[in-house]
């Protein structure tokens, strides 16, 4: 069944970087794509031909329960990742295509509910995505001062956008999200996520590459939350240091940036090698933990950039008044856990120390820091 069925069409004026795609757009449900100095199609690197994007926009069928062998479960599982491998035994399969950029899936899940998969890995689902998006959105949300423009790369689930325009002091939330698909699909089958976010007057998407955003925009945002895969594929530019410089020169004057960086238990390679990148252009780069139970190990980080806001200093009284100005309670974030976020175990701050090193931890440097899969991980 397609993405699209049942949207209705908005025509968009030719478009100005090829001239000749019909600039139409399927979606209703947000406000609007205007501004885009690119075509959805014409990206910063080669994209897919348009054969090729006729074959990957094809749905593919829904695989059933049913249609499993008899007395066989159902059960989704990413692919096994430093010896583990979790597992959710699926009740539904709901949706399923190639989109341009990726594989995607939408799937009723035993625990975490509708769940959105993305080449092969869970990225949310209803019932669990504010373990992710409190921490990504808030956490740098209230160490500013008082943010009134917001960027959000990536978010095409509308769950960051959600939780940024809680602010009732952001004037502008823009989103930039490079697969179209994502959008209408996380509209269609988990609209809770996005809760009409794509409808407050303050919210605009833009579908286009991230990082060409970044290298092409004048404007400066207060705050700009990198809400992306794991840095392959369609993010792979997301954590290079270009995009980082281009980010950094996107801020207003103490402005923050923070992204996700995997798990230090079974991603420490790539959550060190973000945070090196971080360290490279910011003054002041803060890699901060919480619990993300969709997530592999559970245990998931992000890290804060910035050149004049600590985001381990914050004005206790001011964030509990900006609380309870949100108008609705929040089921993980406080001014206690904010603090607590930053608190790194023995282990990340021995790794830490790794920083200054070119190449990535072996795993006697992992043994060494006290890591605790060190041989799991050689």
């Amino acid at each position: 069944m397609s993405s699209r069925a049942g949207l209705p069409a908005i025509r968009r004026p030719p478009c100005r970087s090829c001239g000749g795609c019909s600039g139409q757009s399927t979606s209703a449900s947000w406000r609007s794509i205007a501004g885009s100095l690119t075509c959805p199609t014409t990206r910063s690197r080669p994209g897919p031909s348009a054969s090729a994007r006729r074959r990957a926009e094809r749905v593919l069928p829904p695989i059933r329960p049913d249609s499993a062998e008899p007395g066989r479960e159902d059960w989704f599982a990413e692919p096994a990742y430093a010896g583990c491998q979790q597992r959710y035994r699926v009740l539904q399969r709901l949706h399923a295509q190639t989109t341009p950029w990726q594989s995607l899936e939408v799937l009723e899940l035993e625990g975490p509910g509708r769940a959105l998969i993305l080449g092969g890995t869970l990225q949310t689902s209803v019932n669990e995505e504010f373990t992710y998006h409190e921490q990504l959105v808030h956490i740098p949300m209230f160490a500013h001062a008082n943010p009134h423009r917001v960027l959000i790369v990536g978010g095409g689930d509308g769950g960051a956008l959600r939780h940024v325009l809680l602010h009732q002091g952001v004037d502008r939330a823009l989103e930039v999200e490079i697969d179209q698909t994502v959008v209408e699909v996380s509209l269609r089958f988990l609209p809770e996520i996005s809760g009409g976010a794509y409808s407050d007057p303050r919210a605009e998407l833009k579908i286009q590459d991230g990082a060409q955003f970044l290298a092409e925009t004048s404007e400066r945002f207060d705050v700009i939350l990198i809400d992306s895969t794991d840095p392959v594929g369609p993010a792979a530019a997301l954590t290079s240091d270009e995009f980082l410089r281009n980010a950094h020169r996107g801020l207003a004057p103490g402005g923050l940036i923070a992204m996700q960086s995997g798990s230090p238990i079974s991603q420490p390679r790539e959550w060190l090698s973000t945070v090196r990148a971080f360290k490279r252009e910011f003054r002041i780069v803060k890699p901060y933990l919480g619990y993300v139970p969709i997530y592999p190990a559970m245990l998931w980080s992000w890290v804060v950039g910035s050149d004049e806001v600590d985001p381990t200093s914050f004005d206790e009284v001011s964030v509990r008044s900006r609380l309870d100005g949100l108008g609705t309670e929040l089921r993980i974030y406080n001014p206690g856990l904010h603090r607590a976020a930053f608190a790194l175990p023995n282990f990340v701050q021995a790794l830490l120390k790794l920083i200054d090193r070119d190449e990535a931890p072996t795993a006697a440097h992992l043994r060494a820091a006290g890591h605790p899969l060190p041989g799991v991980l050689a």
